[in-house]
């Protein structure tokens, strides 16, 4: 089994997350995406959409993590991360798509404000070529803007709200389970617990607030050995604080932004 993936991506961690929580091994490629290493012509022919992260297990090429981890759950179903009930799968998967719909939102609110700074700092035609290599023209557009344009780039606002929405509907089912599907992890925690830590770590605090049920979940999710496993022990020190430092840096104004959107 080998994984393709980069140590801070969202979709890198919950598939690490579900392979540590089953104890699988596997062999590391890393990707470096501010490198563009995902847009290599070797890396697009396993991947052709130029994301992370890639798993080959058995002669198998498979893509698209929320797919990878409902594979990881059939292909070694001990222990399982699906309930046993159809209703409680399906409960599970209306999660993950949901998780999935939020990840443009947290991309855009990523690169508007943990990435952007650095990429100020390269020359002006890295940067292009970093941007015009996304296959997706409409990926394409979003990132120019929010490079450009920071937290003032008019898909921020959205990207916050689309948070916001999806963290009340969290602390609702949370203020009644300890997991987002009943009483045992499963997909849809893995799938969403790397969101809930790039918000930490851009410091978009407004997003915990009032929400306890989220903040429990979030503090027993991180007390699993399958976090340090799968994510703490990837997390680069220099960036983390980096992205702290960039979100301290704009959080008045998105506070301003937010609270009129």
């Amino acid at each position: 089994m080998k994984l393709y993936h980069a140590p801070i991506s969202t979709c890198s961690q919950k598939v690490r997350l579900v392979l540590a929580e089953k104890g699988l091994d596997y062999s590391s490629a890393y990707i470096d995406l501010q490198k563009g290493e995902q847009f290599a012509p070797d890396y697009l022919t396993k991947n052709p959409a130029g994301v992370v992260p890639t798993l080959e297990d058995n002669g198998a090429v498979l893509v698209e993590s929320t797919l990878i981890n409902e594979y990881l759950d059939e292909a070694y179903p001990d222990p399982r991360l699906s309930p046993e009930d159809p209703v409680g799968r399906h409960a599970m998967r209306l999660w993950c798509k949901k998780i999935d719909e939020l990840h443009p939102a947290c991309g855009i609110q990523t690169y508007a404000i943990g990435v952007r700074p650095g990429l100020l700092k390269r020359p002006p035609e890295e940067v292009d070529a970093l941007v015009n290599a996304i296959p997706d023209p409409g990926r394409r557009a979003v990132r120019r803007s929010v490079v450009d344009l920071g937290v003032e780039a008019p898909e921020f606002a959205g990207a916050y709200q689309a948070h916001v929405k999806l963290f009340d509907l969290a602390d609702r089912t949370l203020a009644d389970t300890p997991f987002l599907v009943g009483d045992s992890l499963s997909l849809a925690d893995a799938a969403f617990l790397p969101y809930v830590l790039r918000v930490d770590h851009l410091g978009l605090s407004g997003l915990f607030s009032g929400r306890p049920g989220l903040s429990a979940w979030y503090e027993r999710m991180q007390a699993r050995a399958s976090y340090t496993k799968a994510v703490s022990d990837y997390l680069p020190e220099a960036a983390v604080a980096a992205f702290r430092r960039a979100g301290e840096a704009v959080a008045d104004r998105v506070a301003s932004i937010t609270a009129a959107g």
